[in-house]
């Protein structure tokens, strides 16, 4: 008769039988996961491989205590790509520091940072609310309203989040999903916003983290928005309101939304841009000058007065304060609501367009636009020079109200005794 193997004792670990037709032999034993022991199961198909394990995670545990039970395979490949490398690099007359040591640095620098980044960091909304505060006297008071709508959109989105938490993928799936909030049609799903907004946001968003990643603030280890790119985008050929269209979207305001009278005086027949129109005041307008003095984002010069002009700021009763008198984003809702009322297809700041188009056309003098206009010759020559003709200059600038009613006469005398 064969004398049975002579097996070691084991006091960790067991090796039992089961019917698993497969792999009978099972050996378990006790580890520790994330402080809490944890039994393992491990089966065998030969008898010998069960109790060579066996005896092998006995000595392991052993000599090192229940947390070196089960070694993850992922910490055995990085030990033996450490050793490989090692071997490498001391063959090369490197020094290599020992595996334990490199383990425990990087863990070292990791803690050091994570607490840095827990003692510095804050919410997105109260990042938001510190930059949007410091930008107050940094920026044009449109500049800081689009700063603060297009962070309070972020905001609402993340505010609660930890600066540092945002990541990359989350900023460029948050401009790709945003839609537009003009919504004239009440459509279920607004459209998407254009490229071009989107590289406005975009831009916001970099600036936001800039701020935050500078060395005196350090709420973020780096910006997360410099690894985006602006969209590339093809613009297209400014176009111009028919002088049929610019009479019905004046008397409209008119009669119907008469605030919105003079920013759109100023705009179709001066040529201010929307942010340089709602700045002016009513009261400081020359009455018998062919100009008046205009600042915006290319500096102070002087905008054509033209008789157009002051045909439409006349029929208007208001004759002090500023252009436009409450907020830009109740302009915007306000003007879309006219379009409709007007029953013409709104074009993209169509008004000064309209100006540079019908002005060159009727001075055939480009140096002359673009000084007037604050823009350049180039400009005006690549995009405006041939878009209407000289017969429809003279029907546009010739666009006047019609006969104010009666009624608004006693309101007007009424203010001017008042």
């Amino acid at each position: 008769m064969a004398r049975q193997k002579k097996r070691p004792t084991l006091t960790h670990c067991k090796v039992t039988q089961t019917a698993n037709e497969r792999a009978p032999w099972r050996v378990w034993f006790t580890t520790e996961d994330g402080g809490k022991p944890r039994r393992v199961f491990k089966s065998y198909a030969g008898e010998e491989e069960a109790w060579t394990e066996a005896a092998r995670k006995e000595t392991e545990i052993a000599n090192h205590g229940l947390r070196y039970g089960d070694i993850p395979p992922e910490v055995r490949r990085a030990f033996d790509f450490y050793r490989d490398e090692r071997a490498e690099l001391e063959a090369d007359g490197a020094t290599v520091p020992r595996f334990e040591d490199l383990v425990s640095g990087a863990l070292a620098e990791l803690r050091r940072a994570h607490v840095a980044l827990g003692a510095n960091s804050l919410p997105v909304a109260e990042a938001v609310a510190i930059f949007t505060d410091y930008k107050q006297t940094r920026v044009g008071t449109r500049q800081l309203a689009n700063l603060k709508d297009q962070l309070k959109r972020f905001a609402q989105d993340y505010g609660t989040r930890p600066m540092p938490s945002i990541t990359t993928a989350e900023i460029e799936t948050w401009l790709s999903s945003l839609r537009s909030r003009r919504n004239p049609e009440k459509l279920a799903e607004p459209p998407l916003i254009a490229p071009l907004t989107r590289n406005h946001y975009r831009a916001t968003l970099h600036a936001l983290f800039s701020f935050a990643t500078a060395s005196a603030r350090s709420w973020c280890p780096s910006n997360p928005v410099s690894d985006l790119e602006p969209e590339r985008f093809t613009t297209e050929e400014p176009e111009a309101y028919t002088p049929e269209d610019v009479g019905r979207i004046m008397q409209t305001a008119l009669n119907q939304k008469p605030d919105l009278v003079p920013v759109l005086a100023l705009g179709m027949f001066a040529g201010l841009r929307v942010s340089e129109a709602i700045e002016i005041d009513l009261g400081k307008l020359p009455k018998d000058s062919a100009e008046f003095r205009t600042t915006g984002k290319t500096g102070a010069r002087m905008a054509p007065y033209t008789d157009a002009c002051k045909a439409w700021l006349a029929a208007y009763t208001r004759r002090r304060g500023k252009a436009w008198q409450t907020s830009p984003r109740s302009m915007v809702d306000e003007i879309q609501e006219l379009y409709a009322l007007a029953k013409v297809q709104p074009i993209a700041n169509g008004a000064r367009h309209s100006f540079i188009s019908y002005r060159t056309a009727e001075t055939r003098d480009v140096a002359r636009v673009a000084d007037e206009c604050g823009n350049s010759v180039s400009t005006i020559k690549n995009h405006y020079r041939q878009l209407v003709t000289t017969e429809a200059a003279k029907q546009f600038f010739a666009i006047q109200p019609d006969a104010p009613a009666e009624n608004i006469t006693a309101i007007e005398q009424g203010r001017a005794t008042a």
